[in-house]
C-alpha cells in the first residue's frame, strides 16, 4: 500500500463517517416524523331502493293486482304470526300493492282498509269493482252517446280488458257480457293507465 493511499484513507474514513452521521440523522428525524395514515378506500355505496320499484319482485309500485282465492287473509304486518284483519271471499277482487317486504305485500283495497297479503294469494290479472252507492251504465262503445249494454250495481267485480294511456274509457267484461266503461266509475287502475289487451 502506498504513502499517499495511506494518507487517503482518514480523509475517506471521515468522509464516510461524515456520510453515515448525516444518514442516520435524517433516518431518526424520518423516524420522528408522523407516518401518514395509509390511504383508505371508500367504503361502496348502498344502492338506493326506487320508492317505485318493488324490493322484492321489480314491479312497479303502486300496481294493481287481484286476489287468487275465494279465501285472502289480510293481516297487519308480514308474517303468519300476525293477526288477521279480514278474510276476503271474492276470486279477481282488485287490490292495490303499495310496498313489498320478501313474499309479503302491503295492500290496500277499495275502501281504503291496509294490511299484509302474501304473494301466493296474488295474481296480477286485472279486475276492477264498481265504487259508490249508484249503478253505473256500461257501453257498447266508449262514449255516453252509446248503446247502454248494462247497469252495474256497487260491488260488481269484472275483467279489465284494455285500457289506453290518458284514456278516461276503458273496455272491461262481466261474465260474458263486455263494453266500455268511465274509469271514473270503477276501481282497479291508476289514473290515465295503459292496460294493454290480452
Amino acid at each position: 500500500m502506498s504513502f499517499r493511499t495511506m494518507r487517503l484513507l482518514p480523509r475517506l474514513a471521515a468522509t464516510a463517517l461524515a456520510i453515515f452521521l448525516a444518514v442516520l440523522t435524517s433516518g431518526a428525524m424520518a423516524a420522528d416524523a408522523p407516518t401518514p395514515a395509509p390511504a383508505t378506500k371508500p367504503a361502496p355505496a348502498k344502492p338506493v331502493q326506487d320508492p317505485h320499484v318493488g324490493s322484492s319482485s321489480g314491479l312497479p309500485l303502486p300496481r294493481f293486482v287481484s286476489l287468487r282465492a275465494d279465501a285472502v287473509n289480510l293481516r297487519v304486518g308480514p308474517g303468519d304470526q300476525y293477526p288477521i284483519l279480514w278474510v276476503y271471499h271474492r276470486v279477481g277482487l282488485p287490490v292495490e300493492v303499495l310496498r313489498e317486504f320478501d313474499v309479503w305485500r302491503l295492500v290496500v283495497d277499495s275502501e281504503g282498509t291496509k294490511g299484509w297479503m302474501h304473494e301466493a294469494t296474488l295474481m296480477g290479472g286485472r279486475h276492477f269493482v264498481i265504487n259508490g252507492t249508484a249503478p253505473v251504465t256500461l257501453y257498447r262503445r266508449a262514449t255516453t252517446d252509446a248503446d247502454p249494454r248494462a247497469q252495474l250495481m256497487p260491488g260488481v267485480v269484472g275483467a279489465i280488458e284494455r285500457c289506453d294511456a290518458g284514456s278516461d274509457w276503458c273496455r272491461v267484461r262481466v261474465d260474458h257480457v263486455a263494453g266500455w266503461l268511465q274509469r271514473s266509475e270503477f276501481w282497479g287502475s291508476l289514473p290515465g293507465e295503459k292496460i294493454p289487451a290480452k
